[in-house]
């Protein structure tokens, strides 16, 4: 059950549509790249002012988003890489964060650490579910 955590800078309040159709893009673009199902996924954005959120390579005004992705152990590093392309280049096209303005970084754990009203998830290994990844008794999640 991965828990993608935004905190994002950009300078303006992003309107409650705006922030719902990047959720959505998110959370498929995550499935897509790590081979699971959308059911788990869960995305939480941050916003806060320029001073409240830095990355040292950016200057002092400009937007910036840092992504903490805590996911399950198991993804290869090219779909952790294909993954993270595709978000720093999708910040940059709808929110223009520059793309060396965005920090993404992942925290990986065992299935067992996820867990829902059904239960834990089961680790994830590539192939386990032609359709995604499975844990507890639900193929959603």
């Amino acid at each position: 059950m991965p828990h993608l955590q935004f905190e994002v800078s950009t300078g303006a309040d992003l309107p409650t549509d705006v922030k719902r159709d990047f959720v959505a893009w998110v959370t498929e673009r995550y499935a897509e790249a790590m081979d699971t199902t959308m059911g788990h996924i869960a995305v939480t954005i941050r916003e806060a002012d320029e001073a409240s959120l830095a990355l040292g390579r950016a200057s002092e005004n400009e937007p910036v988003v840092v992504l903490n992705a805590d996911i399950r152990a198991g993804r290869s590093a090219d779909q952790r890489r294909a993954f993270a392309e595709g978000v720093i280049s999708e910040l940059d096209a709808r929110f223009s964060v520059p793309a060396s303005n965005t920090y993404v970084i992942y925290t990986e754990h065992p299935g067992l650490d996820f867990h829902l009203a059904e239960g834990p998830l089961e680790s994830w290994n590539p192939g386990d579910n032609p359709e995604g990844d499975a844990g507890a008794d639900d193929p959603d999640i």
